[in-house]
């Protein structure tokens, strides 16, 4: 079979055909995008100022005198880094008529199409999964993503501490720190009505956590909660049951159930969302809450940065002996490229909080 131009032509439309339709089937699927903000780029270096909000209106007294507002801002810094693959073919294996080069390469055309639809997930499970890392995940404020001690205003120490990560013993409150739940387990190791109060818990310190200027709410609302598949059963019950059973002494004198609609409708989390990604991760107790702010953030919980989107570039030999083509052809191969240039990396640590079983 004779490598003609226009059977590359023919080849190359249907390969990306496959790759269009691979991309649009996967994107339907994918739920990066509900906890995960894209920020379009045109340099290398994405350089973001967080302005805090630290100004507030207070009392002048009889004679009038104003407090002045220190405005201050934190800066982060997105690099986009490259990403991609290639493919290539010798061309006895597409004009041989026993080559399997075809098949080769339709198969990978319809791989690459669908991972890069599941590139910035991909990303975005590394953060959750290694947010309490420092090494792997810094944030903004030179704190793991999900740490005990990040400032409300790294200006002012007396503006207190919020931790986005629920593991170990409870805390009191203390000055503009919040009471600190600790462990709040959803898993089957606790019954149901516990793992409620939990997540009652978990909206209770959400609420508590202030602005930049240590006395105003930041109206957090928790929304989305993410699982893994052990857990996701336990977690779809507890955001839609109308009745759980409860055990003596916790609601109900002889045990029984007890109506608990209105409360997890005011709780505010939406259905469950089925993370695959992290089954057997750290022993499928995990869960991850994504909160909204009143005003929605620019920044969000995480970012992906994204200066070239992924394409496919084809090169084939044209027999014209010049250039790339040309080089092909004394090479006797074909070549495809996936390229693409972004950047993933943690937003602001108080939209997104991670719950552990212990």
């Amino acid at each position: 079979m004779a490598i003609t131009p226009s059977f590359l032509f023919d080849f190359e439309s249907n390969m990306q055909a496959i790759t269009e339709n691979e991309y649009q089937r996967m994107v339907s699927g994918l739920w990066w995008q509900s906890v995960t903000k894209v920020r379009p780029s045109s340099s290398k270096k994405e350089i973001i100022a967080w302005l805090l909000s630290t100004a507030q209106i207070r009392p002048t007294g009889k004679g009038g005198n104003l407090a002045f507002d220190d405005l201050v801002a934190l800066y982060t810094t997105f690099e986009n880094l490259r990403a991609g693959t290639g493919l290539k073919l010798n061309k006895d294996q597409l004009s041989d008529l026993d080559g399997n080069g075809l098949e080769l390469a339709a198969k990978w055309s319809a791989d690459i199409g669908a991972y890069m639809a599941y590139w910035p997930q991909k990303q975005t499970v590394y953060i959750l999964k290694n947010g309490h890392t420092a090494s792997l995940v810094t944030g903004y404020d030179a704190k793991a993503f999900f740490a005990t001690d990040h400032p409300v205003n790294p200006y002012d120490a007396n503006a207190g501490t919020f931790q986005n990560i629920f593991t170990g013993a409870s805390a009191a409150a203390s000055g503009n720190t919040p009471a600190y739940p600790g462990a709040c387990p959803i898993d089957d190791s606790v019954s149901t009505d516990v793992a409620l109060s939990n997540l009652s818990k978990i909206f209770s310190y959400i609420k508590s956590i202030r602005m930049p200027n240590g006395e105003d709410p930041r109206f957090l609302t928790p929304r989305t909660l993410l699982c893994g598949p052990r857990l996701y059963p336990r977690a779809v019950q507890l955001t839609s049951a109308k009745f759980l059973a409860q055990v003596a002494g916790t609601g109900a004198a002889q045990g029984g159930s007890g109506d608990v609609e209105a409360l997890i409708k005011a709780l505010g989390f939406a259905t469950p969302i089925l993370v695959d990604e992290l089954a057997g991760f750290e022993s499928d107790t995990t869960f991850f809450v994504g909160c909204q702010e009143a005003a929605t953030s620019q920044l969000g919980a995480i970012v992906y940065v994204e200066r070239d989107p992924f394409t496919i570039t084809y090169y084939t030999g044209s027999g014209g002996g010049t250039g790339v083509d040309a080089i092909l052809d004394r090479a006797l191969e074909l070549e495809w490229h996936c390229q693409g240039r972004n950047v993933t990396g943690p937003g602001h640590p108080y939209l997104m909080f991670k719950g552990k079983g212990s």
